[in-house]
């Protein structure tokens, strides 16, 4: 995360990334695609060991093996394993000045909130609602560990930060 400076006074209060919990899916979905490929690959091979072949034949069979298995290798990276690498590097950390969030993606977007702007947060199960002075809609921090816990954090500094200078008029 070197995108993001701190001041030298500045304390980071909470660095989290999400909880493990939400990596549950994106696995069984692996062992799901994982198993349903390596059926066919397994189902070719015992045809072509079982079966009388030419050599148009059998080369014709080895080259949809490796199909397949390279169809295994990017619906695998596709469906599953992205999703897990990125969920690995996705971060939220909670400064006495600021709430900073990384997407894990290739390249990261890095958004910051400073903590008086921030109006009032909300944990329901595994998010986090976060309102923000001017937004029409929450930001929503998906599977954040000990959730509330992490509400009862930035509502404390979100109390000592106190309010921001809004300006409503035009």
């Amino acid at each position: 995360m070197s995108k993001i400076t701190f001041d030298p006074d500045e304390q980071i209060l909470a660095e989290l990334s999400p909880a493990r919990r939400s990596m549950f899916f994106p696995v069984l979905r692996l062992l799901l695609w994982t198993g349903l490929f390596w059926m066919g690959i397994g189902a070719l091979d015992q045809y072509m060991a079982t079966q009388f072949l030419d050599a148009p034949t059998v080369e014709a069979c080895m080259w949809l093996r490796r199909g397949l298995l390279v169809a295994w290798l990017l619906v695998c990276w596709r469906r599953c394993v992205r999703h897990l690498v990125f969920r690995a590097r996705s971060r939220m950390l909670l400064t006495d000045r600021r709430l900073i969030t990384a997407t894990g993606h290739l390249r990261s977007r890095i958004g910051q909130i400073p903590l008086a702007n921030v109006v009032d947060c909300r944990a329901h199960r595994g998010d986090v609602a976060v309102y923000v002075a001017g937004a029409r809609v929450p930001l929503v921090l998906h599977s954040v560990p000990y959730t509330r816990k992490f509400e009862r954090l930035l509502k404390s500094q979100i109390k000592s930060v106190g309010p921001g200078n809004y300006s409503w008029e035009l």
